[in-house]
């Protein structure tokens, strides 16, 4: 009697702990709890820098990188940098492919590449701006117009 009821209790403490296991599987492939598949990170390098021009924050600039998607969320990508008196050097842009759990508008890209801000200590200046990975230089662009028609020019000395 008792072998019997120390087996019918281990029996059902498997199948309790089985049953746990794929119900934490099961949401894990829906995106909730601790068993969500993680998205794949990315690690990409900057192409190019962008000033805001008139109006807009001089210690801000948008770090540009290859994005082949349609869309990009806030908070999906982020890039850091180092400075010194001459020289900004940008670190590879790093994220995620999708967003982290959740949808979004996504904005910001145009199928080729896609932009993060970087707040720099101070304003960019006359400063070169190189990317960190392999010392190649990063070029500046600046709102302009040509033609009558809104485009992004090389930085103004």
């Amino acid at each position: 009697m008792r072998r019997r009821l120390v087996t019918v209790v281990a029996a059902v403490v498997v199948g309790v702990v089985g049953l746990t296991g794929l119900v934490g599987v099961l949401l894990g492939r829906a995106g909730v709890g601790p068993l969500r598949d993680e998205p794949a990170r990315v690690s990409l390098a900057p192409v190019g820098v962008q000033l805001l021009g008139e109006g807009g924050d001089p210690a801000v600039v948008m770090v540009v990188f290859p994005w082949g998607r349609d869309g990009i969320c806030v908070g999906q990508v982020a890039v850091t940098a180092s400075e010194t008196a001459s020289t900004v050097s940008v670190d590879q842009v790093t994220g995620f492919a999708e967003p982290p759990g959740r949808d979004c508008a996504g904005v910001g890209t145009d199928g080729r590449s896609a932009a993060v801000e970087l707040r720099l200590a101070s304003p960019l200046g006359d400063r070169a701006v190189t990317r960190r990975v392999d010392g190649a230089a990063v070029p500046v662009t600046q709102p302009c117009e040509r033609d009558g028609v809104a485009a992004w020019c090389p930085r103004s000395s």
